[in-house]
C-alpha cells in the first residue's frame, strides 16, 4: 500500500502541474495514442470501471485512448488484437495478461518495436520475462489468502470456490491462495467451474451441488460474473444465513448484498486505478522519460464490509469504484 500511496502522490503532483495555466514550458503539445487491450469486455461491470479510469486520465492529459477486448475469454483472439495494435505503432500499450504463455510473444513483439508496455490486472510475473515498464494490479495469491482468512472468522468447515474463467491465471492464483489457507486449517475446498455466459445454468449447477453436499457453509466467487447468479441463489435458499458468501470485486448488486448481510465481504482491487494510473505513467514516460520505481504497483486488495459498503456504493454509481 505504501507503493501505491507513493505512486498516487506522484500522479497528483504531476496532474496539478499539467493543469497550471501559467506553465509555458511546452509550446506545442503532441497528441499521443495509447491502446488498451484487455481480456475483459467493457460491458463487464468490472472492466467498464477500468475503462472509465483510463478514459478519465486520457481526457485529462489529451491522450487518444483506444480500448479493445475480445467478445469472450479468448487468448488467440487477444494475441491477434495485440499484434494488430503493434502494427499501427501506437505510442504506448496497456495490456492485461491472464495467460503469459499465450500472450508473451505478441507483447514481446510490441516491446521489440520500442512500444512501451504496462501490464495491468493479471499476469504480474510477466515482468520477469519481458521488459515492461511496470505491472499495476494486486497479488492474486495473497488476495486469495486474505479471502480465506476473512471467511475463517465465521467458523466455516467446508467451502466452494466458483471459477467463472477457467484458464485465467489471476483467478487460478486467487483459488490457490484460498485453498492454501483453508487446507492448512483442515477445511476442504471444492472448485466449481461455470460458464459465465449462462447465469441460470450457474445457479442451478451450484444449487445441485449444495443439495448433495449439505455440509457446505462457505462460498467464494472469484468475480461478479460468478457472484451475481450465486447471490440470487442465496436469496432463495439461505434465509437463515448459514452459508457465508464472499466474493472478489463488486457491483452495486453485490454492495446491496453486503448491506443486507447476504454477502459477508467483497475484496476490492480498486480497478479504476488499474485504468487511470497506466495512462498517466505512459504519458510521463513519453513526455518526461519518467519510469516507475517499482516493478509492481499494488492497487489492492482491501475489504468491503457492511461498515464501508454504503460509501463505496455511492462511488460505484459514478463508475469510479
Amino acid at each position: 500500500m505504501k507503493k501505491l500511496k507513493t505512486a498516487l502522490l506522484t500522479t497528483v503532483i504531476f496532474l496539478s502541474a499539467c493543469s497550471n495555466p501559467k506553465d509555458t514550458t511546452v509550446k506545442e503539445k503532441q497528441t499521443f495514442t495509447i491502446n488498451m487491450v484487455s481480456h475483459g469486455q467493457a460491458s463487464d461491470p468490472f472492466w467498464s470501471t477500468v475503462k472509465n479510469g483510463a478514459e478519465a486520465a486520457a481526457k485529462k492529459l489529451g491522450v487518444n485512448l483506444i480500448y479493445q477486448a475480445p467478445t469472450n475469454f479468448d487468448m488467440v483472439t487477444m494475441a491477434q488484437m495485440i499484434d494488430a495494435v503493434t502494427a499501427t505503432a501506437p505510442h504506448g500499450l496497456i495490456v492485461s495478461v491472464p495467460d503469459i504463455a499465450a500472450l508473451k510473444k505478441s507483447i514481446g513483439n510490441a516491446i521489440d518495436k520500442n512500444i512501451p508496455v504496462i501490464a495491468i490486472n493479471s499476469g504480474q510475473d510477466i515482468g520477469k520475462e519481458l521488459d515492461i515498464l511496470t505491472y499495476i494490479g494486486q497479488s492474486e495469491f495473497e488476495a486469495g489468502m486474505k479471502a480465506a482468512e476473512g471467511l475463517l472468522k465465521y467458523n466455516i468447515n467446508k467451502a466452494v470456490c466458483i471459477n467463472h474463467e477457467v484458464g485465467n491465471i489471476s483467478l487460478d492464483h486467487r483459488e490457490e491462495g484460498f485453498k492454501y489457507i483453508l487446507n492448512q486449517n483442515g477445511i476442504d475446498v471444492t472448485t466449481i467451474p461455470i460458464d459465465a455466459a449462462d447465469p441460470s445454468e450457474t445457479k442451478e449447477l451450484v444449487r445441485s451441488y449444495l443439495n448433495t453436499n449439505p455440509g457446505t457453509n462457505a462460498i467464494l466467487t472469484l468475480g461478479p460474473l460468478g457472484a451475481l447468479p450465486i447471490l440470487k441463489l442465496m436469496k432463495e435458499i439461505n434465509q437463515d444465513g448459514r452459508i457465508k458468501m464472499a466474493t472478489f470485486d463488486f457491483t452495486p448488486e453485490i454492495i446491496n448484498g453486503i448491506l443486507k448481510e447476504e454477502v459477508v465481504f467483497a475484496l476490492d482491487q480498486q480497478q479504476y486505478l488499474q485504468g487511470y494510473l497506466p495512462v498517466v505513467f505512459l504519458y510521463l514516460y513519453l513526455t518526461n522519460q519518467n519510469t516507475p520505481a517499482f516493478s509492481e504497483l499494488q492497487t489492492g486488495p482491501s475489504f468491503i464490509t457492511k461498515e464501508n459498503a454504503q460509501q463505496i456504493l455511492e462511488l460505484s454509481k459514478r463508475g469510479t469504484r
